[in-house]
């Protein structure tokens, strides 16, 4: 029973089913894109790829319908998400990748969202070494005084270590972006919260316990930091410390990409309505957390990069050192812009990532030199991104959780109505979200405009279908309805 907050970021908080997504590929885009052309019709179509096509595993299995598998085409319709863009690696080349929905193809740019930071992670990592500068050095020196004095008036150091790791106590978890077209800040107002900023002040508060805070406003400080000393843009310092080393022509952390949809093969937004975004796409000049527009193949090129240098190779243009960091985890098996979790007798590596009407997530093995990534351009897209990556754990035989089959249980005329009503956090006075009854589930309408749906499966225990998300309802120690999901507490206005 998972809501989505009102800005970037949501993959931190909510839908933890679809960390079960997997695996990614690698090669340049040019080079995929002729391989794919140049191959037989069965070299194009492994069965691999038919079999993910033609049945996707969802995260939520009722008992006596464990057959019941959609389509990759006829799952895209039913959540109404206009475009799909997948792409697997496999023993570190390239399996397969497919676009699917109107006006997109495998080259079609997607926005990568908090997929962003782990690229910017590598750049940024990649530029402190170029200077010099420890990833334990405070950066404080090297930002406007009046601006330290602003957001940290506790002097507390600001480690690129810390910033990438989400544990440097840094406020503002994500961001909503902008409409083109409107005025948009950069990057020393962004971290202000001043000008036409529509987000607070990165401000810094003691973390002594060194627990992990997501923070995009981490992200943006370390962006801030790289403008500041080398006096470049940032698109331009990850075109040259990343982009092109990696070999990544289509994708770019500009904000002012030329020309526009369809033009340069670009994907539109949609809403939770199915509507397109206005101006097509929100601008994030938060760039280093969210801003990179990029392709599932060039993507998987980077995170190939970025595996054979875990194994000492340099000539995919990752430096070893920098792989070998990123990958340490900090808190929570997050390193430094990249989630590194123990799985089975391996490590998997993911990001996920949620920009206004793109949802998309990655997940690699490097023991395997396998990985997966499904972007898609809408903001109803998660159960479409969990769908595939599940999949592609099953049909490709990667670790993953096992998957429970539950059982609908009986729902009374009117025993849902107690549920029904206005629910905020607990200790916020906004509402989050309102239940009311649909057939024998339970329906919330979010604050944002998002839904989902809640089945009854045991005695005042839902669940949500679409990402796996349980709640359980009981009245509190002064009568309030409250429901408890995911370790937060709902109550009943």
């Amino acid at each position: 029973m998972s809501y989505p907050p009102p800005v970037h970021g949501r993959e931190e908080t909510m839908r933890r089913g679809f960390l079960w997504t997997a695996a990614i590929g690698v090669c340049l885009v040019g080079c995929a894109q002729f391989s794919l052309q140049t191959k037989t019709p069965a070299e194009r179509f492994p069965p691999e790829r038919t079999t993910l096509e033609s049945g996707l595993v969802r995260i939520v299995t009722f008992e006596g319908e464990e057959g019941l598998r959609a389509s990759l085409e006829e799952r895209r319709a039913e959540l109404g998400v206009p475009a799909v863009s997948v792409a697997v690696l496999r023993d570190g080349e390239i399996h397969w990748a497919g676009a699917y929905g109107s006006d997109v193809d495998e080259s079609t740019l997607f926005q990568a969202a908090s997929l962003s930071k782990t690229v910017a992670a590598a750049g940024l990592i990649t530029l402190a070494n170029e200077r010099g500068v420890s990833l334990d050095d405070d950066l404080s020196g090297d930002l406007p005084a009046d601006l330290i004095a602003t957001i940290n008036p506790g002097g507390i150091p600001l480690t690129l270590r810390k910033l990438l790791s989400h544990t440097n106590g840094a406020a503002v978890s994500g961001f909503p972006g902008y409409p083109a077209g409107s005025a948009v800040p950069t990057t020393q107002e962004v971290v202000l919260g001043a000008g036409p900023t529509n987000t607070d002040p990165v401000l810094i508060s003691p973390n002594p316990d060194g627990e992990r805070r997501y923070s995009g406003g981490g992200y943006t400080i370390a962006q801030l930091w790289a403008e500041t000393v080398t006096g470049e843009t940032f698109p331009a310092l990850m075109q040259r410390l990343v982009l092109e080393p990696v070999g990544m022509p289509r994708s770019t952390f500009s904000q002012a990409v030329p020309g526009g949809y369809p033009d340069d093969n670009m994907a539109r937004a949609y809403d939770r309505e199915g509507s397109p975004v206005e101006s097509g796409w929100h601008i994030y000049p938060e760039m280093a957390a969210a801003g990179l527009w990029t392709t599932p193949t060039e993507f998987l090129t980077f995170i190939g990069a970025l595996m054979a240098a875990l194994d000492g190779d340099e000539s995919r243009g990752i430096d070893p050192a920098v792989a070998q960091v990123m990958v340490i985890p900090v808190a929570s098996d997050y390193g430094l812009g990249i989630g590194a979790a123990p799985k089975g007798d391996t490590i998997r590596l993911s990001h996920s990532g949620s920009n206004r009407g793109f949802r998309c997530n990655f997940m690699a093995y490097p023991d395997r030199n396998d990985a997966v990534i499904t972007m898609t351009n809408a903001s109803v897209g998660w159960a479409m991104v969990g769908d595939v990556g599940r999949t592609a754990n099953t049909t490709y035989g990667w670790p993953m959780v096992e998957m429970p089959i539950y059982t609908r249980a009986e729902v009374t005329e009117g025993e849902l109505d107690a549920f029904t009503g206005q629910y905020r956090g607990e200790g916020s006075d906004q509402v989050l979200f309102t239940l009311s009854v649909e057939g024998d589930t339970l329906k919330a309408a979010v604050f944002n405009g998002s839904e989902f749906t809640l089945v009854k499966i045991g005695e005042a225990t839902f669940i949500d279908p679409n990402d796996g998300e349980e709640a359980v309802f009981a009245a509190d120690e002064d009568g309030r309805m409250v429901a408890t999901s995911g370790g937060a507490r709902y109550v009943r206005l």
